[in-house]
Formats: C-alpha cells, structure tokens, sequence
C-alpha cells in the first residue's frame, strides 16, 4: 500500500552528513576512553592509545558499511530499516569486539594487562574478552545506527514539507492565473464596436488611439506573468489604459482622476487586483445615472498598509438616478477578494459600498516593496 507520508523519491542521508555523525560517535568514543584511563591513572597509556587508535578506525569502516547497507534500503518502509539496522549491528560488533579483544590480550599484550591473562586460561581469554566486548558495542553500534536513521526520518519529513509547499504554491499560482482571467468578456466586446463606430464615422485618429490603447492593454494582460507581483506604477498604466478605452467609448460623460504618489510606485501588489473595482465603476456608476461620471483611483499609505480607492461620483448638475434593476452579481468583488485572500491572506482588505452619489471601494494590502 502507498504510505503518503513519504517522499515520492528516496531521500537517504547523505555521504557527508553519515561520515560526520560516524566519526562524531568514535571521536567522542575516544576521547571519554582516553580521558578515563588519564583521570584512572592506568599505565601504558602510550601503547594503548596506538590501539584505540587502530580500533577507531576499524569502528569507522564498520558503520560505514552499515551506513551503505541502509542507503540502499532508503525506500523500504522504517520499520523494516529500522530492524536491516538492529541486526546489521549484530555482526559489526562481534567483529569488533574480536579484532578489539586480540589487538589488546593476544598481540603484543602491553604488561598492564599480562595479570588478567595469568589469572585467565589460555582458552577462556579471547572467549570472555568477546563475549563481554560484543554486548558493549552492540550497543554502541545500535544507538549510531538509532541517530542515523533519525536523520534519514528528518530528512523525509523535510522532503514531504518541501513538496507540499511546492504543491501549495502551484496550486495557488493556478488560483490567482484562474481569478486573474475572470475580466469582463464584454469589454472586448463594447471596445470593438466603438472601434467600428469611429471607422465608420471617419474618426480615424481617434481610431488609432484606441487600436493602440487596446494593443498595450492586452499586451499587460496577457503576456506578462499571470502571478508575478508587480509595480504600483504598472498597476495603476493598465488601469490608465482601459479607463482611456472606456473614455473613448462614452466620451465626455466619463472623466478619470488618477492620484498615486511617485512614492508608492514601487509597492508591489498581484497583478490586475484593480481590475474588477474599476470595471464595476465603469459599468455601474455610468449604468445607474445619465450624468457624467468621474472615476478616481488614489493611493495612500498609513501603518505598514496600502490603501487603494477606486471611487465613482456622478457630476454635474443632473441628480443621480439609481438604476435599481442594474443587475450586479458581485463577481468582480468576490474575485479581488479571493486574489487579495490568496496573495496575503487575512493581511489584506477590500472593503466596498455606495456614497451619496456613487461607490467607493477600498483596497488595503501590506507594503511590499520592490526588493522583497
């Protein structure tokens, strides 16, 4: 059965990170044998450092070929490698305890251990030296290997973070490239009709000057990255564009006011966040009256925060008149707010309602500046 909690590929411990933990256990191994027998005031110290040397090194292989054995055994589920480990320690401590026991009793004995062999049979020497070395250092060897198989576990659990996030940011840029495409398909629409109609009148500079605002607007739409922060001063020229389109579609009944500090261009923000706050105010604020209409996106910064109004107020001397048939599904609210949501989470704000003579919406997110 699939174990989901692991990674989709082996993660063993690494060459390097196994080599330090093994000469970290025999360097410490050493150094409290050696510091005992200095505070114990044993004698031939100099001979028997010369072997504790040698066995180090001999305990140092030892592990690595364990360290191998487990390597290849990366994808077999952890209780499995958990007991390959416990009786892989098995052998490598018998080993060593033998290689331990001659090198110390039956190579060149040093003289501070020629009494225990006077007093020990010839025979029972290696016998016993074996038998008590091997429960010692089997032991040794299983809390190594215990460690060593404590970093592969760290570093699964490391792996399957990593692919989660990378996961969770997939699926968010997905998200964001989803509600970043959700711009009225009207538009386009309402657009090339006015184009027709300035064709058909013989408004050709006025045609052109569309053609070329409609050009750049889908070139910012479409070709950049659909997920990529990007500049204050980019948002707000995409939005100059299709304010300009629009103006060209209802002339002299929609004005624009545009009011964000140099200072706040560089303020990064998601791409298009504006969009649906300023179509809402074209399509509602000049759908509930038959006055002009002036739409104002300002900027400001208070706390930390980024404070973005976009805002439609009719003008002149014809009162409002509410349309109350408008239709208004809320879409445009609810896909900044899902964008606003995605990007910062419950950082970011969008607050939006109607004024005396119009509809405000408020866009608040934290600064991120264009350096991170």
């Amino acid at each position: 059965m699939h174990d989901s909690a692991r990674p989709a590929v082996a993660v063993p411990v690494s060459a390097r990170l196994a080599l330090a933990s093994i000469v970290g256990f025999w360097a410490v191994w050493l150094a409290l044998v050696t510091g005992r027998a200095l505070v114990m005031g044993w004698p031939d110290q100099g001979g028997m450092l010369g072997r504790r040397l040698c066995m180090t090194l001999v305990g140092v292989g030892l592990s690595w070929c364990i360290h191998l054995g487990l390597r290849r055994m990366a994808l077999v589920r952890l209780p499995i490698r958990v007991a390959a480990a416990f009786l892989a320690c098995a052998p490598a401590a018998m080993l060593f305890a033998g290689l331990n026991s001659y090198l110390f009793y039956r190579w060149l004995p040093v003289p501070s251990v020629l009494p225990d062999l006077a007093r020990w049979e010839e025979g029972a020497v290696l016998r016993t030296a074996i038998a008590d070395g091997f429960v010692t250092w089997y032991f040794f060897f299983a809390a190594w290997a215990a460690f060593l198989l404590a970093l592969g576990v760290v570093g699964e659990v490391r792996a399957v973070e990593r692919q989660r996030a990378a996961a969770e940011a997939a699926a968010q840029d997905a998200r964001l490239a989803m509600l970043r495409l959700q711009v009225d398909p009207h538009f386009l629409f309402n657009a090339l009709n006015a184009l027709a109609a300035m064709v058909a009148s013989g408004d050709t500079k006025a045609a052109g000057a569309m053609i070329r605002n409609l050009a750049a607007f889908f070139r910012a739409g479409l070709v950049d990255n659909p997920v990529a922060d990007i500049p204050l001063a980019d948002e707000v020229e995409f939005q100059r564009l299709y304010l300009a389109i629009e103006q060209a579609r209802f002339g002299d009944r929609l004005s624009v006011e545009i009011d964000v500090p140099p200072s706040l261009h560089g303020i990064m923000l998601p791409p298009l966040v504006l969009q649906p706050l300023v179509e809402n105010a074209v399509k509602h604020g000049l759908g509930a009256t038959t006055a002009p209409v002036a739409i104002g996106i300002r900027g400001r910064c208070e706390g930390g925060m980024l404070h973005l109004h976009v805002t439609d107020r009719a003008t002149g001397t014809a009162a409002r008149e509410i349309v109350t048939s408008l239709p208004s599904t809320g879409i445009g609210l609810a896909n900044a707010r899902a964008r606003l949501m995605t990007r910062f989470g419950t950082s970011a704000s969008l607050s939006a309602g109607a004024v005396e003579g119009g509809w405000d919406s408020i866009v608040s997110i934290p600064m991120v500046p264009a350096d991170g």
